[in-house]
C-alpha cells in the first residue's frame, strides 16, 4: 500500500501581487548561516556546475529567479497522479523551494531576496499534486529520476516517511554520491515519531541531512520537528540533524501572481537553504562529493545550540556556511615522498644567507602553497614564514638608529721586534654583524688575566711578520688576512674589508678559528686559515638557527711581483651540515636543501703601490657548491651552484696627518649567480583529484648588493689608535631595495 506524502510548508503569508512586504530582507534572517555571503559565493562560483534535484510541486521554469537554470530534462516523475500541466508548478511550494536553494539575487527598493547558490542548475521533478500531496512510491520514483538526471543534491521539502520504496530510492541516489536533504517536519514533534528508521546503506547515512527550523533568534520554531532520540541503523537522529531559518522566508509566491513574492514558513524553507550550501560546498571541492562528506561538514562546522552531536532538539547546531568554507582540522601539505604532514609541525624553517638572499621565487611558490585539510579539501595557504632571513640583515631603518660597536685591541710587545694582541668587542649588534665581529668568550681573559669578557682573539706576531693566531667566538677573516699578506699592511687590512678571499671562511664563524702565516725568502707568503661553527649553539650564522654547523678552511699564496705589485691566490673550501652558502635550517625539516653540502672557492687578489702612501686593492672569487637530491620535505633536489664575490679599495696613508689612514672602498659580496631547486606542487583538477608534480625555482637573489665603505684611522696620544667607519650598503643582504647603513668605532692601545 502507498502512503501519503505532504509538503512540510506550515504557511504563507499574503503579499500583494508584483510587490514585496516591507522590510523583508530575508538575508539578513540568516546572515549568521551564511557568513560573508559574496566571499563564499565567489569561492564557489555560487555553486555553478552543481545540480540540485527538488522533488517537489515542480517549478515555474521562467520564473526570474530559476529562468535560465532549469534543465528540460526536468519532468512529472509522479504515479499516483497524472500531470496534466507537466512540470509546472500549479501549487507554488516547489517554485519557493528552488528559489531560496538556488534564486538568484533580486534587490529593489521593496525586496531583497538571494539563493543560497544561485548559480547552481536546477533538475525539478514534480511528485506532488496542486494541493501538495502525493504517495511514497511518487516520491521513489522522483527521487530515481532526479539522481539519474544528474543531480548531486537532492531537495525533498516534503514528509519523511521511510517506506521500503523510499529507502530503497535513497539508497541507490547515495550509491551515485548524491547528497539528501530531507525537511524535517512541521508537526512539533520527534523525527518520524522516534521510530527508528531500518534498512538504510551505510553510503545512504553518510549522505542524508535532516534539517530542522529556527526563527530569528535562532531558538527552536513553535512548529518545528526535532531529532528525538530516534535512529537510523547506528546513527542517531541527532547526528544527522542541522538547523537553518525557517521562518518568513521570501520566496517567489506564484499563488499570488507571476512575479509576486511572500513569507514562507516552514521546514521546506530550511531545507533548501542547506541544500544550497551542500551545492555550494561541492562546486568548490568535488572531492565531497567523490567521499560523501559535505554532510560531515556542514555537521562539523554547525553553530552549537545545545550539546552537539546528541541533542535531541537541535542535532548538530546551527547551519553556518561560513566556518564550513575554512579549514576543518590540522592542515597537511604533499611532500616528494607523497606523504601528509600537518603544516602546524612546518616549526624548522630556513634562515637564509646573503650569499641566497631573501630566496624570492621560494617564497614566492610558498606563498600560494596547497594544502589540504582533514575533508581533503585544498587552501590555498602561505608558508613563506618559513623563511627568514639572518639577523643581520633584519634593519632597514637610517642610519640615526643603527647601533654602534667598539672593539677594542690591547698589545703588548715583544722583545726583538713583534707583539701579542688581544682583541674584544661587545654584545653583537648589526653593525657587528656587517664589519663581521661577532662573539664573547674568555681566550683573552686566560692568557692576559683580564676581566673584560668581549676580549676575544689573540694574534701572536714575530719580528719576521710570521703570524699566527686563535679565536674563539669571533670572525676569523681578519686573522687569516694579517697571516697572508704579513701582518699591519694595507693589503691586510683592505682585503678583510673587501672579503671576497675569505668568502667561505666567513660563512663558518662563531666557534673556534685559527690561522698561521709565513714569509718565504721575503718575496713569497704562504697562510693557511680555519674556522667552524660554534657547537654549543650549531649556527652556521650569528642567528638562532639549530641542527646547523660549518667548517672552512683556506690555503693562500702570495708574491711579490715587483717592487709595487704583489699577486695572490687562495683556494678554500666548506663543509655544511644542514647548510648551504650560509643559510640554516632542519636537515630532516619539510624545507631542507640536503643535509650536506661541499663548497669550493678560488681567488685572485692584487695589491699596487701607487707611490705617496697610496695604494690601490682589488680581489676576487669564484665559488662552485655541489648539489644534493632530497628524498623526503617540500624540495626534491637542489642543482649545484655557482657564486661570485669581488671588490676594489684605495688606501690613502698620512691622509691628514703622519701616521693616518684613510680608505674607500667597493665590494661584491657573496652572491649566488646561478641555481635551481625543484620543489613539490600539488595541484587539483576540477574533479578534485589531487597530482602532486615539481617545479623549478631559480636560488639567485633578485637583489644584487653593492657596499661602500669608508674608513679613517689614526694614533691620537700615547700609543691610542682610533678609528671610524660607515658602511653603506644598497639591496643589503642581496634582497631588492633594502637599504641600510652601520657604523664603527674602534681603538687599539699600544704598551
Amino acid at each position: 500500500m502507498n502512503l501519503k506524502i505532504l509538503t512540510s510548508a506550515s504557511a504563507l503569508a499574503l503579499v500583494i501581487a508584483g510587490n514585496a512586504v516591507a522590510g523583508s530582507d530575508r538575508s539578513a534572517a540568516w546572515q549568521a548561516q551564511l557568513g560573508d555571503t559574496a566571499a563564499v559565493q565567489a569561492k564557489s562560483k555560487g555553486g555553478a556546475g552543481i545540480v540540485i534535484g527538488i522533488v517537489d510541486t515542480g517549478v515555474a521554469s521562467t520564473n526570474a529567479e530559476i529562468a535560465g537554470r532549469v534543465l528540460s530534462t526536468s519532468s512529472c516523475a509522479a504515479l499516483s497522479f497524472r500531470c496534466s500541466s507537466g512540470v509546472y508548478d500549479d501549487n507554488g511550494h516547489g517554485t519557493a523551494v528552488a528559489s531560496i536553494a538556488a534564486g538568484k539575487f533580486t534587490s529593489t527598493a521593496s525586496i531583497s531576496m538571494s539563493g543560497v547558490a544561485p548559480n547552481a542548475t536546477i533538475l525539478a521533478e514534480k511528485v506532488l499534486n496542486a494541493s501538495g500531496s502525493g504517495y511514497d512510491n511518487d516520491i521513489a520514483n522522483g527521487i530515481t529520476k532526479a539522481v539519474n538526471g544528474g543531480a548531486q543534491v537532492i531537495n525533498l521539502s516534503l514528509t519523511y516517511l521511510p517506506t521500503s520504496a523510499v529507502i530503497n530510492a535513497v539508497n541507490y541516489a547515495a550509491s551515485k554520491n548524491a547528497v539528501i536533504v530531507w525537511a524535517g517536519g512541521n508537526s512539533s514533534a520527534a523525527l518520524n515519531n522516534g521510530a527508528k528508521t531500518n534498512g538504510l546503506s551505510a553510503a545512504a547515512l553518510q549522505r542524508i541531512i535532516f534539517v530542522g527550523s529556527v526563527g530569528a533568534t535562532n531558538t527552536l520554531s513553535s512548529f518545528s520537528n526535532r531529532p528525538g532520540t530516534g535512529s537510523a541503523g547506528s546513527n542517531s537522529y541527532a547526528s544527522m540533524w542541522i538547523m537553518a531559518n525557517g521562518e518568513n522566508i521570501i520566496a517567489p509566491g506564484l499563488m499570488y501572481g507571476p512575479t509576486s513574492y511572500a513569507y514562507w514558513t516552514g521546514t521546506s524553507m530550511a531545507a533548501p537553504e542547506v541544500a544550497g550550501a551542500v551545492a555550494l560546498l561541492e562546486a568548490t571541492w568535488p572531492v565531497l562529493i567523490r567521499n560523501g562528506t559535505a554532510s560531515a561538514v556542514l555537521f562539523k562546522t554547525a553553530t552549537d545550540l545545545g550539546a552537539k552531536g546528541t541533542d535531541s532538539v537541535y542535532g548538530t547546531g546551527l547551519l553556518n556556511i561560513n566556518a564550513a568554507f575554512q579549514p576543518i582540522g590540522a592542515l597537511t601539505v604533499t611532500t616528494v615522498s607523497g606523504q601528509s604532514v600537518a603544516v602546524s609541525s612546518l616549526t624548522s624553517g630556513m634562515v637564509t644567507s646573503g650569499a641566497l638572499g631573501p630566496l624570492t621565487q621560494v617564497r614566492s611558490l610558498l606563498s600560494n602553497y596547497t594544502t589540504f585539510d582533514t575533508y581533503q579539501r585544498n587552501f590555498s595557504s602561505n608558508l613563506s614564514g618559513l623563511i627568514s632571513s639572518a639577523s643581520t640583515a633584519s634593519v632597514t631603518t637610517p642610519a640615526a638608529t643603527t647601533p654602534t660597536t667598539v672593539p677594542t685591541t690591547t698589545l703588548k710587545h715583544l722583545a726583538g721586534g713583534g707583539y701579542v694582541a688581544a682583541t674584544g668587542v661587545g654584545g653583537v649588534s648589526f653593525g657587528q654583524g656587517v664589519f663581521g665581529d661577532t662573539g664573547a668568550n674568555d681566550i683573552a681573559d686566560r692568557m692576559f688575566g683580564a676581566r673584560d669578557r668581549g676580549m676575544t682573539a689573540v694574534m701572536l706576531v714575530d719580528g719576521r711578520g710570521d703570524v699566527a693566531a686563535v679565536s674563539r667566538g669571533m670572525n676569523s677573516t681578519a686573522a687569516f688576512a694579517q697571516a697572508y699578506w704579513g701582518p699591519d699592511t694595507p693589503a691586510a687590512e683592505q682585503l678583510s674589508r673587501l672579503g671576497a678571499s675569505t668568502a667561505l671562511l666567513g660563512l663558518a664563524q662563531g666557534g673556534d678559528a685559527s690561522a698561521v702565516g709565513a714569509s718565504l725568502g721575503g718575496r713569497v707568503r704562504l697562510a693557511a686559515g680555519w674556522s667552524a661553527t660554534d657547537e654549543s649553539t650549531s649556527s652556521g650564522l650569528a642567528s638562532n638557527r639549530t641542527r646547523s654547523a660549518a667548517r672552512a678552511a683556506v690555503f693562500g699564496v702570495n708574491a711579490q711581483v715587483t717592487r709595487r705589485w704583489s699577486l695572490g691566490a687562495t683556494w678554500s673550501g666548506l663543509q655544511e651540515t644542514n647548510g648551504l652558502l650560509g643559510s640554516t635550517y632542519d636537515g630532516a625539516g619539510l624545507l631542507s636543501f640536503g643535509g650536506h653540502h661541499a663548497s669550493r672557492a678560488v681567488s685572485v687578489a692584487s695589491a699596487y703601490d701607487l707611490g705617496g702612501g697610496r695604494s690601490l686593492l682589488a680581489e676576487a672569487a669564484w665559488v662552485s657548491t655541489d648539489g644534493a637530491s632530497l628524498g623526503g620535505g617540500l624540495v626534491r633536489d637542489v642543482s649545484a651552484i655557482t657564486a661570485r664575490a669581488w671588490g676594489v679599495s684605495f688606501v690613502q696613508a698620512d691622509a691628514l696627518r703622519a701616521g693616518d689612514q684613510f680608505s674607500v672602498s667597493v665590494k661584491k659580496p657573496l652572491r649566488v649567480t646561478s641555481g635551481t631547486a625543484s620543489l613539490a606542487v600539488t595541484t587539483v583538477d576540477s574533479e578534485g583529484y589531487a597530482s602532486t608534480g615539481f617545479t623549478t625555482v631559480g636560488l639567485a637573489p633578485d637583489g644584487n648588493e653593492t657596499d661602500l665603505d669608508l674608513a679613517y684611522g689614526a694614533v691620537v696620544r700615547g700609543g691610542l689608535r682610533l678609528g671610524g667607519e660607515v658602511n653603506l650598503r644598497s639591496d643589503a643582504q642581496n634582497v631588492r631595495g633594502q637599504t641600510d647603513v652601520a657604523f664603527k668605532l674602534s681603538g687599539a692601545l699600544s704598551f
